[in-house]
């Protein structure tokens, strides 16, 4: 088995009881973390000098369509959810053929990896029947990964005489076959959740069922909570789904704007999770994203990338993004609280949260905390190297604070090396893929894309220039 040294580090652990180490090692055994320390000793081990660099837990993006990947530059001039599914869902997902899905989750995990994510919740709604499951799944596995399947379902356009699809079950069959065969661990690289429709889509009694099968399988279930009162197909569904025990910890809510400050207590009470999605909630929600909001009740978020077709993936973009769309928050209010100009202590948000909400806290909404999201003795080794003499940083470190180098000042092209359970699947800034399988895959998926689009009989033309709000 494979011992790898990383010594003199910049260590950002994201565990509290280890912190940031500056000049540190990290002792890796396999896929697991041994030791973090200084001046750690170790025969016969693979040593990487590391003097320049920051070292932190791989990213966890706890929220994306990675079948959206083919489909990017599309989405700037979308103007709301409305224009979202209408393009999306009910026209160019229902072109979407088992390759498609296939070379898709396989380039928008590699994609991930590039941008130093370790872990995705691949929120995968586009699947029709078990042959484009499973090649979504092949995918992911291809890439090296580390992936929770989500295991969603369409939403074709309702069409009279037929039932519509908030109407039809999660299909249980699939959930078993998944979950009794290549799905089975939840030790593997990709492990199984379910993608559900929740109250904001479905009738009460599918949502009712989709969360009895989830917790049967015992797994995580997820649903898109976004719609404001008078637009959700279930007004009260958050409130019967809790009367009925049916909310927990097991139960994840994607984005979560507009719910009310009594439903939003309740379902932290009852234990749910909620993923937060700024960049493109800025896009196409009416209200803020949910941070601050979680932060007073005492939950922590987790983060997400969400849609491709609007904006590039990356979760250095989106935690950045949280950290200053958050921070704004806090000035407005400390201002309209006539607290400005504040002193240090006053602003809540600090850099800190925003790399704990973008990994561990991605790790805690999947269930997987003791095994990722921090780098602690015991946990799998899913790091990122970031390269501290890149323009983007150079020259942050030595004497500055890396937690706000990681946040406000590296990008992608600073991710040098990324590791997932020990595997080293980028270095030197390079992905280890085979470039000629890459290759490959770009031409097949630059077909998929055009055929798709040409199907959908798809035309980008940019909005009309409308009056300022």
């Amino acid at each position: 088995m494979t011992r790898r040294l990383i010594k003199n580090a910049t260590i950002v652990s994201v565990d509290p009881a280890i912190g940031v180490v500056h000049g540190g090692d990290i002792l890796i055994d396999a896929d697991r973390i041994v030791e973090v320390a200084r001046g750690i000793g170790a025969d016969n081990a693979e040593t990487t000098d590391a003097s320049d660099f920051i070292v932190l837990p791989g990213f966890v993006n706890a929220h994306i369509h990675t079948w959206e990947f083919p489909l990017r530059g599309i989405g700037a001039d979308w103007v709301s959810k409305r224009d979202y599914h209408g393009n999306m869902h009910r026209n160019m997902a229902m072109h979407f053929q088992a390759q498609d899905v296939r070379v898709a989750n396989l380039l928008g995990a590699l994609n991930q990896i590039n941008h130093g994510t370790t872990t995705i919740f691949d929120w995968c709604h586009v699947v029709r029947d078990s042959e484009m499951t499973d090649a979504a799944i092949d995918g992911l596995e291809e890439s090296g990964i580390r992936a929770v399947f989500a295991r969603g379902t369409v939403k074709p356009p309702v069409v009279e005489g037929h039932t519509p699809y908030y109407e039809i079950p999660f299909p249980r069959e699939e959930i078993h076959r998944l979950r009794t065969g290549r799905l089975a661990s939840d030790e593997g690289l990709v492990t199984l959740a379910m993608a559900i429709l929740g109250p904001d889509q479905a009738t009460y009694e599918i949502c009712r069922q989709d969360i009895r099968l989830a917790r049967d399988y015992g797994l995580v279930n997820s649903a898109h909570t976004w719609a404001r009162k008078g637009q959700r197909r279930l007004e009260d569904g958050m409130w019967r789904l809790a009367k009925e025990g049916l909310l927990g910890p097991d139960h994840n809510i994607a984005h979560g704007n507009c719910l009310e400050d009594d439903e939003l207590k309740m379902v932290l009470d009852a234990g749910c999770t909620v993923s937060a999605t700024s960049l493109s909630e800025m896009f196409n929600s009416e209200r803020v994203a949910m941070l601050g909001r979680l932060l007073k009740f005492g939950a922590m978020p987790s983060l997400g990338t969400d849609c491709d077709p609007y904006f590039n993936s990356s979760m250095l973009s989106v935690t950045r993004h949280a950290f200053q769309h958050q921070r704004e928050i806090d000035n407005r209010l400390l201002h309209e609280q006539g607290r400005w100009p504040p002193v240090k202590s006053q602003h809540a948000t600090q850099t800190r949260d925003a790399l704990e909400w973008a990994t561990l806290g991605g790790a805690k909404m999947l269930r997987m905390e003791r095994r990722i999201g921090s780098i602690t003795p015991g946990k799998q080794a899913d790091l990122v190297m970031i390269n501290a003499r890149g323009m983007n940083v150079f020259p942050a470190l030595p004497g500055g604070d890396p937690v706000h180098a990681i946040v406000l000042y590296a990008d992608s092209a600073d991710v040098d090396t990324v590791m997932i359970a020990g595997k080293i699947v980028k270095e030197g800034g390079r992905l280890r893929f085979p470039q000629a399988r890459l290759a490959e895959l770009q031409e097949q998926l630059l077909a998929s894309r055009l055929r798709i689009m040409r199907e959908g009989n798809y035309v980008y033309s940019p909005a009309p220039r409308g009056p300022r709000p």
